[in-house]
């Protein structure tokens, strides 16, 4: 075989990889809940535990799946942006039961990192990503 066939397969061996991935997996391992403290403008009293979930995000970016032992919620996702400089996905999402959120993928720091607001307070829920596949 000489280099140009090599070459060929080599690349269509690649595209292939790529075109047929119809979706990416994140497994997280740690489930950890902040709140927001307008005086210090930091997220404090964080309380977090063990938990094996697993976030599937859609090919099309426009839905994502979370499932955990006792639970299975859809997320539909809207406004992606990617943040070069923080090196950040960042998505509004709607819940399945119409609870607003906005999710942070933060692969480089191993977190997803969701945003929303319950009882009035700004909360934080962070997942740390075991894996992506």
């Amino acid at each position: 075989m000489n280099l140009k066939k090599i070459t060929l397969t080599v690349l269509a061996i690649i595209s292939i990889q790529f075109t047929t991935q119809a979706q990416t997996s994140l497994s997280c391992t740690y489930r950890e809940y902040c709140t927001w403290n307008e005086s210090s403008e930091e997220f404090e009293n964080c309380e977090g535990y063990e938990e094996s979930s697993l976030f599937v995000l859609n090919d099309e970016e426009t839905m994502l799946t979370h499932t955990t032992e006792t639970m299975n919620s859809t997320y539909y996702l809207s406004n992606r942006e990617y943040d070069s400089e923080n090196g950040v996905y960042t998505f509004d999402a709607t819940s399945d039961v119409g609870n607003k959120y906005y999710y942070v993928f933060d692969l480089d720091n191993k977190q997803i990192r969701l945003l929303f607001i319950r009882d009035d307070k700004t909360m934080l829920l962070r997942f740390t990503v075991k894996a992506v596949f």
